[in-house]
């Protein structure tokens, strides 16, 4: 290593005093003396040390809950650029303080200079029947099963801070299985050049002026990425949205990322790029897509005290159904003597942001980009999405809203040579 190197944090849109906080900066590899296919064969990673005011060294993640010393490094993650392989992603997050700006010194992890990698405890568990696991410390986080057995893919459960699912397959009160569709954490979006791929029923729109003519599936082809690591798992695919008559008419790439934290919440980025596979491609104005969820029984407002609200206040859906907001969170009771959550935040990059949110007191979220208007892609033109889901304890909307600008506004990250 040619140099060290000193990151300085900016204080935090949400000036979220005690949370841990998600911070991002690029390292050039080759200023480090770094080969990038080093990176990817893991014979070497990084620490951070924070450096106090006093220049004492700040504690590591979870240290001063569990009383150990100071001194204690974080493990940080690290990821190549696509655009530019000989540049880098560093990825970590710091534990609470009140005190900013905040200081970082990098170390590098080299085994074969007994310099030990940070351990990657956030895993990847492939299972059988097209599924996989993402786990932290062995503790199931969320699942992901991409068989082609449904009509698309989709996330479940989502375990939430007291180890139970944050969400369920289906409606609790429907049993014609009209709501089959309604499995989780999913993508989809009820208008793609008239091709339906949201419910899974077109009966349901006989006799209406829809212009649905056939039920769509989505389709995954392949895993671009599974990827473990001490701070978060990686997973990127390929998929296909397919007509009713067999026509590609999208690709898509999902990228999704997933963060443990401090008392078993978890982050999960979602980054969506997509590429019409066909002349001309139209997401139809709707609220049915493109990110939606369906809660847990016990969280649900109608009969089990829950709640739903926004960033723009109001509650429930008589306040909040097809409104916008840049997030939405429905919490409620999870045990008898616990309230988890969910929470999707709309990025400010994203189309036609602030979202509208269709939500239901029965159970139902749904963050609409198309609800406004209808949005067509041509030729090699693309669309990108980007949303993170919360998985939190309690129900404090303070919490959520500094949550959300840490995502929409992250603390700026500037890097300089640490003198010696």
């Amino acid at each position: 290593m040619t140099q060290r190197l000193i990151f300085e944090v900016a204080a935090p849109a949400g000036a979220a005093t005690s949370e841990e906080t998600l911070l991002n900066a690029i390292i050039d590899l080759g200023s480090l003396g770094i080969e990038p296919a080093h990176i990817d064969r893991r014979r070497v990673g990084f620490w951070m040390q924070e450096r106090l005011a006093d220049d004492r060294q700040g504690y590591g993640r979870g240290s001063v809950r569990s009383g150990q010393p100071q001194g204690l490094p974080l493990a940080a993650q690290v990821e190549l650029k696509a655009d530019a392989p000989d540049r880098a992603i560093l990825t970590w997050l710091a534990p609470p303080r009140s005190t900013w700006p905040r200081r970082f010194v990098l170390d590098m992890a080299e085994p074969s200079a007994g310099r030990p990698l940070p351990f990657p405890q956030v895993q990847i568990w492939p299972d059988a029947h097209d599924r996989v696991w993402v786990t932290h410390d062995g503790r199931k986080l969320l699942g992901y099963c991409y068989s082609a057995q449904y009509p698309k893919p989709f996330f479940y459960p989502v375990i939430g801070p007291s180890g139970r699912p944050l969400t369920r397959l289906g409606h609790p009160r429907d049993f014609d299985g009209g709501h089959d569709h309604h499995r989780s954490l999913w993508i989809e979006h009820e208008n793609v050049n008239d091709v339906c791929f949201e419910t899974e029923h077109l009966h349901f729109f006989a006799g209406s002026d829809s212009p649905l003519v056939g039920i769509g599936r989505i389709a995954q082809r392949k895993f671009l990425k599974q990827e473990d690591g001490p701070v978060y798992a990686r997973l990127e695919m390929e998929l296909d949205w397919i007509s009713h008559s067999g026509e590609a008419l999208l690709s898509e790439i999902r990228r999704v990322r997933i963060y443990p934290l401090a008392g078993r919440e978890q982050l999960i980025d979602f980054d969506l790029t997509f590429r019409p596979r066909v002349e001309r491609v139209t997401f139809g104005r709707s609220t049915f897509g493109i990110l939606a969820a369906r809660v847990a029984h016990s969280l649900e407002v109608t009969r089990a005290g829950g709640r739903v609200c926004t960033a723009r206040g109001g509650l429930n859906e008589a306040e909040l159904h097809r409104r916008p907001a840049e997030w939405c969170d429905y919490a409620g009771p999870i045990t008898p003597d616990e309230t988890n959550g969910l929470a999707i935040f709309d990025h400010p990059d994203n189309i036609h942001h602030p979202a509208i949110w269709h939500v239901r007191d029965d159970g139902w979220m749904c963050v609409a980009p198309f609800a406004r208007e209808a949005v067509t892609l041509r030729g090699d033109e693309s669309l990108q999405l980007r949303y993170r889901v919360f998985a939190h304890a309690g129900d404090d909307t303070a919490r959520i809203a500094s949550q959300y600008a840490d995502f929409a506004y992250p603390p700026a990250v500037t890097r300089r040579a640490l003198q010696r």
